[in-house]
């Protein structure tokens, strides 16, 4: 490695010299406000004594003689040639020039070209990636043909109109260009990190997003001509496949290793992934991804599925956005594909998952906080023996088996939820999923709601005739069902209907209308509470079909144990922990009582990392669990001189350790403990 700051046009001169962006970089992404900056330094440097202005910093591999392949500080090194082409096409166009500017002229292009390189390909010496390469070519050319919405040529007709507007002279400008220094680190190939490097500078990750990370971290130190293959053969697939890489990275490393990945983490997690299982086999890494990417794009839909019932119910689980469920679905697509389970066997999988979120939408609100249950759900059906035979059977049973915030809402659940919640204000991607499932049941001519709005039969705002037909408990009446279920409909004509009579509504629309929500309407004479209420029971029976609740003749004999982790939501009162397990070790450690739960997990988890938990001990938080400042209430030796407090219960215990294994950054999954079951 070579170190040294020089000022660029140093760097950029010398003949024969190329400088190539390999095909793993981004795009040029500066904009006019980075020119700006860079334009304003200039102006700074013409205007003031000093005597130069640091660029910043170029990391470089010699790919062969004169040819720099560049690692870190492409966006630099285009804006400033990008300002050169600007500064040498005004002078050339310029109607009259003086001798000093024909010879800049002849100076600018000695920056830009090899001018007696006899490969017209390498007469440019800047070489920008694929989809920059055509746009940064133009701009030598006399063309009008450049693309306006290249940053490229944003930029270039930045400077152009700079350097038009005569803030500085064209020689004011190269004199100043002349004194921009850069810090040049050059490597050498095979003996040198350049991904080491290259994290370093980029170590805030502002500019840099976890896709970018990983594709560098590749394709970076191969060969110049295997990058260019790796790239187009897979890496320009997966981007297709995928279109967010990061969040399908993120999915791909849950299901591969069985841990919760967040965002943030994806790039530090990813690299740990292939350093100890594709160490030197980037073709491994990239041939894995490229086959995943294709499922994901499935799920995702950027693709469709190639049967079309699957295609059906995947479109319906990216409907409601269950992406949660995601690494799960990759390994029962991976299952598919290995042949262990049949196409009828994954289309019915979707449909138990459709089901599962659905219930769970409309009966708590929400989805979140099932991430645990789909990390873990494939690995625990494959634990019995027979799950390829009766997938769905087990599939079923662990779902039906869950509690608290995991449970599968059964059917008096789902029931009361589409009966009596204000359906109209769930968010809106949920509420036109169950309005459209319920019009297309078992239709052979399905309605998209693209032109349809949701009409209230009864109106938000009551007219005197509406409420006269209501009867003297109307304001009750109104309050109550306005926005269930059984007021809900669909129409084209919702301006028409507004607040329209319900003999007005039967006349302009339900009498004529097409749709089978209206279909029950049509010979309807009053709209009352009666009505409304029959009219939502009758729409729970289909309900009810469309996201059924799960059957299983499936039975396991009732464990000794049943086994918990730190991020357990259950009730632990009133019972005692039997083993502790650390990262799935099998054999576990015995305890006594929850207070020895706490203390050898405190040991765990000082060994872990005893520096920052140290510092969590310290924290304003947690010091007064650790007698930092004041004796405890009962105190608890967990190594040598080092106490915990032990005056919680058994929910608290784990609720503070679960916080303590946030604070280190630490999977609190990892740490699992058994209740034996008392059997009555």
């Amino acid at each position: 490695m070579q170190v040294q700051q020089l000022p660029i046009y140093q760097f950029l001169e010398g003949t024969g010299k190329s400088f190539a962006i390999p095909v793993y970089q981004r795009d040029y992404a500066w904009t006019r406000i980075n020119c700006q900056k860079l334009w304003d330094d200039l102006v700074d440097l013409n205007n003031n004594t000093r005597s130069d202005h640091f660029l910043g910093t170029l990391v470089t591999i010699g790919s062969g003689f004169e040819e720099y392949t560049i690692i870190d500080g492409q966006q630099r090194l285009t804006t400033v040639s990008i300002m050169l082409i600007a500064l040498h096409k005004f002078l050339k166009t310029k109607e009259t020039k003086n001798n000093e500017e024909n010879i800049l002229i002849e100076q600018l292009l000695d920056f830009l070209v090899n001018k007696y390189s006899p490969e017209k390909d390498k007469r440019i010496r800047l070489k920008p990636n694929k989809q920059d390469k055509e746009n940064f070519e133009n701009l030598f050319e006399n063309s009008n043909n450049l693309n306006a919405n290249s940053n490229i040529v944003t930029n270039y007709n930045f400077f152009f109109d700079k350097i038009s507007s005569e803030a500085l002279t064209p020689q004011q400008l190269f004199e100043a260009f002349r004194r921009l220094k850069i810090v040049l680190i050059d490597l050498v190939r095979g003996q040198d990190d350049p991904q080491l490097i290259f994290e370093s500078l980029n170590s805030t990750g502002v500019d840099l997003t976890a896709g970018d990370l990983i594709r560098n971290y590749i394709l970076m130190d191969l060969e110049p001509l295997e990058q260019e293959q790796m790239y187009k053969k897979y890496w320009v697939e997966i981007e297709k496949l995928t279109g967010d890489i990061a969040e399908f990275v993120r999915n791909y490393l849950i299901f591969k290793l069985r841990i919760w990945v967040k965002k943030d983490d994806v790039y530090s997690v990813f690299k740990k992934l292939s350093t100890d299982n594709f160490y030197k086999n980037k073709e491994g890494v990239l041939k894995d991804l490229l086959y995943f990417a294709g499922i994901y794009g499935w799920l995702t839909q950027i693709q469709n599925h190639p049967n079309s019932a699957i295609n059906k119910e995947l479109l319906k689980i990216n409907k409601i956005e269950f992406t949660v469920c995601y690494p799960y679905l990759l390994d029962v697509f991976n299952e598919l594909d290995s042949k262990n389970i049949t196409e009828e066997t994954t289309k019915d999988i979707l449909l138990i998952i459709e089901s599962y979120a659905f219930r769970k939408i409309l009966v708590d609100n929400t989805t979140q906080g099932l991430n645990k249950l789909f990390i873990s759900l494939a690995r625990d059906i494959k634990k019995e023996e027979s799950w390829k035979e009766q997938y769905i059977n087990i599939l079923s049973y662990i779902l039906l088996e869950k509690r608290v915030s995991q449970r599968f809402p059964n059917n008096e659940e789902f029931e009361s939820a589409l009966i009596n919640k204000e359906i109209y204000r769930l968010q809106s991607k949920n509420r036109n999923f169950l309005l459209e499932s319920l019009e297309n049941f078992n239709s052979a001519y399905p309605v998209s709601l693209d032109e349809l709005t949701v009409e209230h039969i009864m109106p938000q705002t009551l007219t005197k005739d509406w409420k006269n037909k209501l009867g003297e408990n109307w304001q009750e009446i109104h309050n109550k069902y306005l926005h269930t279920l059984g007021n809900l409909s669909l129409t084209a004509k919702n301006t028409e209907l507004s607040n329209s009579s319900f003999e007005d509504k039967q006349q302009i629309d339900f009498q004529v209308s097409r749709l089978k929500l209206n279909y029950k309407l049509e010979g309807l004479t009053i709209w009352n509470e009666e009505k409304i209420v029959e009219r939502a029971k009758d729409l729970v029976k289909n309900a009810k079909d469309i996201w059924p609740y799960p059957k299983t003749t499936y039975s396991k004999p009732i464990p000794e144990e049943q086994l918990f982790d730190l991020t357990s939501e259950d009730s632990f009162s009133r019972s005692k922990p039997s083993h502790l397990y650390f990262e799935e070790d099998e054999k576990g450690i015995e305890l006594k009582n929850w207070r020895d739960l706490l203390t050898k997990t405190c040991n765990f988890l000082y060994e872990y990392s005893p520096t920052q938990f140290t510092e969590i001990q310290n924290s304003s938080e947690f010091k007064w669990y650790f007698n930092k400042d004041k004796p405890l209430r009962h105190s608890l030796e967990f190594r040598t001189n080092e106490v915990v407090e032990g005056n919680m219960s058994a929910n608290g215990i784990i609720a503070f350790l679960a916080k303590i294994c946030e604070r280190l950054n630490y999977q609190a999954e990892n740490i699992q403990f058994s209740i034996k079951i008392v059997k009555e």
